[in-house]
This record gives structure tokens, sequence and C-alpha cells, in this order.
């Protein structure tokens, strides 16, 4: 495996390790927040997180690695820093957003799950997006 591929498995590792902190406390806030039983404040909350969702996917998948100079530590560190941040910002919001729905309309295994496997995909493009780029 290269260089790049073991620092990208890395972030990826350290986002997921971040996210799994994150949600309990996303959880609390939200669930103890004065807002939790405001059903319209809660909806347009979930407005606001799903603009940041949509801007930091846009952001992640006009990312490209084919752009990066592998050869050089520097570039290399700022293109994972970059997508991390954006992989990271993602994960926030989809997390916010299953809590919000949670608290709109109770727990939904499969809209959880979507969210989830929406996750999954954004960190396979990241891995596929590297493995396009290494050809």
């Amino acid at each position: 495996m290269k260089n790049i591929e073991v620092e990208n498995f890395i972030k990826n590792l350290i986002i997921v390790g971040i996210l799994l902190f994150t949600y309990f406390q996303i959880n609390d806030f939200l669930r103890n927040s004065p807002i939790a039983t405001e059903k319209s404040v809660l909806g347009s909350v979930l407005v606001a997180v799903s603009i940041l969702i949509v801007t930091a996917c846009f952001g992640a998948f006009a990312f490209t690695y084919e752009k990066v100079e592998h050869r050089r530590i520097g570039a290399r560190l700022l293109a994972h820093f970059a997508t991390g941040v954006l992989m990271l910002l993602i994960g926030l919001s989809l997390e916010m957003t299953s809590v919000i729905v949670k608290l709109l309309m109770g727990d939904f295994l499969i809209f959880n799950l979507s969210l989830s496997l929406l996750y999954v995909g954004v960190i396979l493009y990241d891995f596929w997006d590297l493995k396009r780029a290494e050809l």
C-alpha cells in the first residue's frame, strides 16, 4: 500500500472516531435544548443543516486527488485536511439530521440506515477517487 493510501485510511479512521464521539454530544444537546419540543423551529434547524450538508457535499465531490502532487507530502496533507474537513462536516450534518428527525417523528430505522449508507458512500467515493488518481 502506498503512503497516500495509508494516510487516507488513517484520515477516515480519525473522522469516524470523531463522529462516534460527537454523536452522543449532539444527541444530548439537541434533546435537552429548549427547541426540542418546538417542531417548527426543529424544521428550520433541519433546513439549515441541509444547506450545510449540501455545501460540504459539493466541496467533497468537486475535489479530486488527480490534481494532487502525490510525491510532495505537503500537497498530500493539504488534500487530506481539505477532504477531511468536508467529510467531517458531512458526518456531523448527518448526525444532526438523524437526531432532529428522531425528535420530529420518532425513531425511523430505515431513515437512519439511509444516512449511514450515505456516509459510507462518501468514504467509498474518497477511496475510489484516490485509486482513480493513482492510475
